[in-house]
């Protein structure tokens, strides 16, 4: 199992909403959030001495049905030509290119009987969870990521955004992207709540669900690593 898989399931199987975030025990909240700051993100005290930022829970996520996509890479395109006027796969906050050809694990030598296209044919895109805890927003260094206030989707604040890459490198897929241009991350942002890869997609394989609708398909009891254990759905 390579360390990125590890990654992924190790915060799949912590992966709460930020109701139960503060419930948990093993966080060890002292019971008092200490700070309110912009963004609509709060700090809390753990028992520990240390801070963590807590953000608003988005009030949506765009999930991706691997059964219904065709790999026509509309959605990636739609995707970058309104959010950075032109037509880019690597930028794209949905990303369906990088698995196409051997899905989310990558070339394996059983690749003949995984996912993609030269395997079963499933294709397994990838995007944001908007995570009530995002690794992105807590291991960025210039504290650029925040929760828009109307959405709660996590956006990155471009004037204080420097381009490192470290959101990138901290979140288990990937999936803030540094434009090489503009130097300067981009991740999605839900198009405020109307995203539109889910418009461009013409199978309906992209749906944008609220947060407790995607929380019991990709997160919940019948769910494992990530996809319903019924649709195959992902995020």
């Amino acid at each position: 199992m390579s360390e990125n898989t590890e990654k992924r399931e190790k915060l799949l199987e912590k992966e709460t909403s930020r109701r139960e975030f503060l419930r948990v025990a093993g966080i060890g909240l002292a019971g008092t959030f200490v700070a309110l700051t912009f963004g609509c993100a709060t700090t809390a005290q753990t028992k520990d001495g240390r801070t963590v930022k807590v953000l608003k829970t988005a009030e949506g996520v765009i999930v991706h049905d691997p059964n219904l996509c065709v790999a026509c890479k509309r959605c990636e395109s739609a995707c970058t030509v309104r959010n950075d006027g032109k037509a880019s796969a690597y930028l794209s906050r949905i990303k369906v290119s990088r698995n196409q050809n051997y899905g989310v694990a990558g070339v394996t030598s059983a690749y003949a009987v995984g996912a993609g296209q030269l395997g079963n044919f499933k294709i397994e895109a990838e995007t944001c969870r908007q995570c009530s805890r995002p690794k992105c927003a807590e291991e960025c260094p210039q504290n650029a990521i925040y929760a828009d206030k109307v959405t709660g989707a996590r956006l990155v604040n471009l004037k204080k955004c420097v381009g490192c890459g470290v959101c990138t490198e901290a979140c288990p897929w990937h999936m803030p992207t540094v434009d090489k241009g503009t130097t300067k991350a981009t991740k999605c942002t839900t198009c405020e709540g109307s995203p539109t890869c889910s418009k461009a997609c013409p199978t309906g394989a992209i749906k944008f669900m609220t947060y407790a609708e995607a929380e019991k398909i990709l997160w919940g009891s019948d769910a494992t690593s990530g996809a319903s254990a019924t649709s195959g759905a992902s995020a």
